[in-house]
């Protein structure tokens, strides 16, 4: 199973709705299901359009695992320091898939795509009610740095 980069979105497609459908269930007071497919296209062909790189895992069938990274730029200002990093969008395998390290397959894609253009560090955002995210991130090597506190309005 090869690493491919930048795929049509159309193939992209099944894992970023099953992707979507998880943080549905997860966050359901911030997402919700009723995008169609098209709106789902041009949500990725937006990314690529900002400088989106997708990394994907093809099983001889179709995708089976991907990540979108999107590059960060930020000047340094009076009050926090500049930085160039990449932030990983999404991060989604199959459930067929899991437990055969595509995860740390396409992070390594990316990170050695980021030695290449000088890009020094990953972000990832993730939320608190999957707590299995952030176990797989520190697996490859982030460690949290921020939280964020939230309450809904009562």
């Amino acid at each position: 199973m090869d690493v491919i980069k930048n795929p049509h979105p159309s193939e992209v497609l099944p894992l970023f709705r099953a992707l979507h459908l998880f943080h549905v269930s997860v966050a359901p007071q911030m997402y919700h299901a009723e995008g169609a497919d098209v709106e789902y296209i041009t949500h990725l062909e937006e990314a690529y359009a900002k400088g989106a790189t997708i990394y994907a895992v093809e099983g001889g069938w179709g995708l089976v695992a991907y990540l979108l990274a999107l590059p960060e730029q930020r000047a340094q200002d009076a009050l926090r320091r500049g930085h160039n990093r990449m932030r990983i969008d999404h991060l989604y395998v199959a459930p067929t898939h899991r437990g055969k390290a595509l995860g740390r397959r396409l992070v390594a894609a990316m990170e050695a795509d980021m030695l290449r253009l000088g890009i020094p560090d990953w972000v990832v955002t993730w939320h608190a009610s999957n707590p299995e995210a952030g176990l797989a991130y520190e697996h490859l090597g982030g460690t949290a740095s921020l939280v964020i506190s939230a309450k809904a309005n009562v």
